[in-house]
């Protein structure tokens, strides 16, 4: 045998490996390794998982818009009519364009309105006036009742 693979046992010297002894030597080796991988790879699993999806993030984008163009209207010396419409908010300069809702829209508004004295809202994903509008008067819930034309 040579030197190097025997062990030595006087104090202060370190045991060397045999060429024979390889991998690991207990379970909390393999636990000590291996559970902070698996945790880092359940966690990426879980931050993954918990993004929103695209189609709700586009209805969330368009509430907020509707909560701030209904807040630039509510607080505006006058509430404009349907004739002079949403654009009155960029002649006046409260902002300086308006948006289009996520789907590419122009945002409505009606006043008087149908239902209630005025509405604004968001045509959603179809273009078409129906019951997955975005309300403000009922961002989540869309339309009870769809007017008649």
């Amino acid at each position: 045998m040579s030197k190097e693979m025997t062990m030595m046992t006087r104090p202060g010297q370190m045991r060397r490996a045999k060429p024979e002894e390889g991998g690991f030597s207990s379970l909390t080796e393999l636990l000590a390794l291996f559970l902070p991988l698996a945790a880092a790879v359940g966690m990426g699993f879980f931050l993954i998982a918990g993004l929103p999806k695209e189609e709700d993030a586009r209805y969330s984008r368009a509430r907020d818009d509707i909560r701030a163009l209904k807040s630039l209207l509510i607080f505006s010396p006058h509430m404009p009519n349907t004739e002079t419409g949403l654009s009155y908010l960029v002649d006046s300069g409260q902002i300086p364009f308006l948006p289009k809702d996520p789907w590419g829209h122009p945002y409505q508004y009606r006043n008087p309105g149908a239902e209630h004295a005025w509405e604004l809202f968001s045509l959603g994903p179809d273009g078409v006036e129906n019951g997955d509008d975005i309300i403000a008067w009922n961002l989540y819930g869309g339309r009870a009742v769809i007017p008649k034309q």
